[in-house]
């Protein structure tokens, strides 16, 4: 059954979710073919993790409106014992599976990998001034920031991606997943959920080179489940917490730095004012797009974008977003 999800208009549902399911224009000559963030017709498909469940769900989103009037519906998916192939009667199978609480759960994450509350209309009033975003902003109208499921995927993903290009990165993070994640078959298709901390906190990091995962970083990503199984990275926690205290826990795990940390908050705990200034990808595209004729610095993004707040996620984003429009 599909269930009604209620989100901020406008939202360009197709638009949004090229960010996670496509790859960057610089890659696209490498082939990609989605393995974690899928889009299957015209659906979103993301196999995702729900407490003291053993094996992941399928959640499946669609937006069944328009961009100014979207309608965004999701349903969960688990082929049933017995139920090979994964078509109408696995997915029945398992919403009658899930528990009233694992179905609240599910429509809370949904609409937080949608930023469903995200007032858009905002975000346009705070950058009014700046030409440059506004222009950006009538381009891409209806973009929201796609969220990741968990603050957990989203840092052991970001430390896998550090110092490497799109291809290699991608090839790292499948076989993380086809060695230690969980599948989930559905409609002669698999989608793959990230390994759940348990798994990762248990290895050594000679359990990962064979996956081309160096030593320093294993052990990043292991300490990273670590820290999640100890209740140091409580996602709910730390975006009740002001800014830079939660930048100080993050910043406090092994493997991450400014960058990872700022991205992180952007993705992972949805503060739509983190501000990445050290990414060269941002710097480069801010020195394009603002006629710069040179990369901009950590310090003038800053200072061109202070009176932003609290949207400078939302216009790193944008910037991020014309390497894949």
């Amino acid at each position: 059954m599909w269930r009604a999800l209620a989100v901020e208009p406008p939202f360009d549902f197709e638009l949004s979710f090229r960010f996670v399911c496509t790859a960057p224009r610089a890659a696209a000559h490498l082939g990609f073919e989605p393995y974690v963030d899928v889009w299957q017709g015209r659906e979103y498909r993301r196999a995702v993790w729900l407490p003291r469940r053993r094996r992941p769900v399928l959640l499946r989103l669609r937006n069944q409106g328009t961009v100014d009037q979207p309608r965004l519906q999701w349903r969960a998916a688990l082929p049933a014992k017995g139920a090979a192939g994964g078509g109408a009667e696995a997915g029945a199978a398992a919403e009658a599976a899930l528990t009233a609480g694992e179905t609240e759960a599910l429509a809370r994450l949904a609409a937080h990998i949608v930023s469903a509350p995200v007032r858009l209309a905002d975000f346009h009033a705070a950058i009014g001034r700046d030409a440059v975003l506004r222009g950006l902003a009538r381009r891409f109208a209806g973009l929201k920031i796609i969220r990741a499921p968990s603050l957990y995927e989203c840092l052991v993903s970001t430390v896998l991606e550090q110092q490497l290009n799109f291809h290699f990165a991608n090839m790292v993070k499948r076989r993380l997943l086809a060695a230690f994640g969980e599948a989930v078959e559905f409609e002669g298709r698999t989608y793959w959920a990230y390994p759940p901390p348990e798994r990762l906190a248990a290895l050594r990091p000679d359990d990962l080179r064979p996956l081309q995962i160096s030593g320093r970083k294993a052990s990043y990503v292991i300490g990273i489940a670590q820290a999640v199984l100890a209740g140091e990275l409580a996602a709910e926690r730390l975006a009740g917490q002001p800014a830079a205290a939660a930048r100080e826990a993050l910043l406090r795990l092994r493997g991450i730095g400014r960058w990872t940390a700022e991205y992180a908050a952007l993705r992972g705990l949805g503060d739509d004012d983190a501000l990445p200034a050290e990414d060269v990808g941002l710097q480069k595209t801010v020195g394009q797009v603002y006629g710069l004729r040179q990369y901009a610095t950590s310090r003038g993004i800053e200072r061109r974008w202070r009176a932003f707040a609290p949207w400078r996620g939302y216009a790193t984003y944008y910037c991020w977003f014309t390497q894949w429009a």
